[in-house]
């Protein structure tokens, strides 16, 4: 029997888009995520979210909750303006994952996750999860999770410092092919991957050929190093037809990945409705929902 593993993107903001998809997916399905899927994987927003369904077990609406204009306003609400400094102090970040995961730990998890963080003191990749680190503070793992250069501080745990899952990899489909593979060992391992959207703007090599880094930061490399599309091709050629992806061009979506306006909400909104009208066929019939 198939075990279905869901895998979700980092993007920041656009991580509404992401709750969207799922929110119409879960409507579909008539039951919820945590039922359908045997383990959630995720990065950086996904990473809260892949929490949100292991942990919380949140469903419908409420999916669509910590995506809310004032959390968002909240969790980027600049407290810094030097150049040297990171542009969120990240506790009002806090406040937010407090809010919802308040005390619990990592054994509170109903359903099997893996949540990706990059550790700053080994240069590797971190997988927290509730089967190998029972004891952690769940909102403390959220936010190693989502800790993105130059937005958020890096994350102290158990004496060591982290940063967010994207910088080892934004799409973590082959990482939950892999704990799939671990988990559930001799089944066959189903990713249904959702991204928060690509950008694939033209950029002049000419102009960039001897940009510094200040030239770089403000030509948007943070973004442009988390996009996905490498993960993505080489989980097509590794997983091949055990593996499906929900993702799009951002078209009017801002790149950046605190771009928290009403318009552009309503865009991410809109963007996360597109995918499930053009997904929602084929992402049923990988599920054996049809």
């Amino acid at each position: 029997m198939a075990k279905y593993v869901l895998s979700l993107d980092g993007g920041g903001v656009r991580g509404l888009a992401t709750s969207v998809y799922l929110f119409e997916l879960e409507k579909r399905l008539k039951k919820p995520l945590s039922s359908k899927f045997d383990l959630v994987v995720g990065t950086s927003t996904g990473g809260i979210i892949a929490l949100v369904i292991s942990v919380l077990e949140i469903e419908g609406p409420r999916l669509l909750e910590i995506y809310s204009e004032a959390n968002l306003k909240k969790i980027f609400s600049r407290s810094f303006s030097s150049f040297f400094r990171t542009k969120y102090s990240g506790d009002r970040k806090m406040e937010v994952l407090h809010e919802y995961f308040g005390n619990l730990k990592m054994f509170n998890a109903d359903l099997p996750c893996a949540i990706l963080a990059h550790n700053l003191d080994t240069r590797f990749p971190k997988i927290f999860s509730e089967r190998e680190h029972p004891d952690l503070f769940v909102a403390d793992v959220a936010a190693a999770t989502s800790a993105a250069p130059t937005y958020f501080p890096a994350v102290e745990i158990e004496s060591n410092w982290y940063v967010d899952g994207a910088v080892s990899t934004n799409n973590p489909a082959l990482i939950a092919f892999s704990e799939g593979k671990k988990l559930f060992p001799g089944e066959e391992i189903k990713v249904f991957s959702v991204g928060t959207g690509f950008n694939n703007n033209f950029v002049e090599g000419s102009k960039t050929k001897y940009w510094g880094s200040l030239s770089w930061l403000r030509g948007g490399i943070i973004p442009m190093l988390l996009e996905s599309n490498l993960e993505h091709q080489l989980a097509q050629e590794i997983i091949g037809q055990n593996y499906f992806r929900v993702d799009s061009n951002l078209n009017e979506v801002a790149s950046k990945i605190d771009i928290n306006t009403m318009s552009n909400l309503e865009l991410m909104r809109e963007m996360g409705l597109r995918w499930w009208d053009k997904f929602e066929n084929s992402s049923l019939k990988f599920l054996d929902e049809t």
